[in-house]
């Protein structure tokens, strides 16, 4: 009896310790981002930089914390991490209008000029929906509408008259429709971060090549910041298509995944 009452006792302290160490650590995270939004008030725009790198560096991602460090390049005048902070920010709050402004300014730093080709109104209309919302909050909307489905579903089997139970059954139905197009919106924004195929070119200026081999003919030209869709990787090489259709092969060091 007294060893487990030790035993318990043990692990109360340890859980005690844990926890401890949890706050302390996410101290350490709030005294950097405020250091780094002090010294980039102050116009000290590498410091800020850096004390934003450094929480990034230790597993802490959030919209407002890459949209500040893209600030902070932006004035420092780095066109790549500009534009790389920035995606990232965009990619985890796509509703965030200051991000999409933001993101505008810093491509317009790129020297290359490539114009999308169209897309159906329907993908357009797809990824705006999508776009309203970042992931967790499509899936709190899932959530709290699969639980509508369920008391629907009560009412449609216990309802103590022919029109509640009919009423019930419709709005039932209905609501199954919502959570299944809910859930798909969840889906595709996770699936915009996990798999999201773009990368930024970080080289001052790089040959495309038409294949993956420094001997290959020279395609095209891209400069530092122009973002690209990864199609395949292979033997140090990326598959790259550029938002007006051309392809082409990239060295693996000229660019760095969103």
């Amino acid at each position: 009896m007294r060893k487990k009452i030790l035993d318990i006792k043990n692990i109360i302290c340890i859980a005690i310790l844990l926890l401890s160490g949890l706050s302390i650590h996410a101290q350490n995270i709030d005294t950097l981002f405020s250091r780094g939004n002090t010294a980039y008030k102050n116009g000290d725009y590498k410091t800020a930089a850096e004390s934003y790198q450094t929480i990034l560096s230790a597993g802490y991602h959030s919209a407002e914390l890459y949209n500040n460090l893209g600030n902070a390049y932006y004035r420092l005048g780095y066109i790549a991490p500009t534009i790389l902070a920035y995606e990232r920010a965009a990619l985890l709050d796509p509703s965030d209008k200051d991000i999409e402004h933001n993101l505008t300014l810093a491509r317009r730093m790129t020297t290359d000029n490539i114009v999308p080709l169209g897309t159906s109104l329907t993908s357009r209309v797809w990824e705006a929906m999508v776009g309203l919302f970042d992931a967790s909050t499509w899936g709190i909307i899932t959530i709290v509408c699969l639980w509508i489905t369920g008391i629907l579903f009560v009412m449609f089997i216990y309802g103590k008259s022919v029109g509640v139970r009919r009423t019930s059954f419709y709005l039932f139905i209905i609501s199954i429709a919502l959570s299944s197009l809910f859930y798909a919106m969840n889906r595709s924004a996770h699936n915009r971060i996990n798999q999201c195929p773009y990368a930024i070119i970080t080289a001052t200026n790089v040959t495309v090549k038409s294949e993956p081999s420094n001997a290959g003919g020279d395609a095209f030209s891209l400069h530092e910041g122009a973002k690209f869709a990864i199609e395949e990787t292979l033997d140090g090489w990326y598959k790259i298509r550029l938002a007006d259709g051309k392809t082409g092969w990239l060295p693996l060091w000229a660019a760095e995944k969103i």
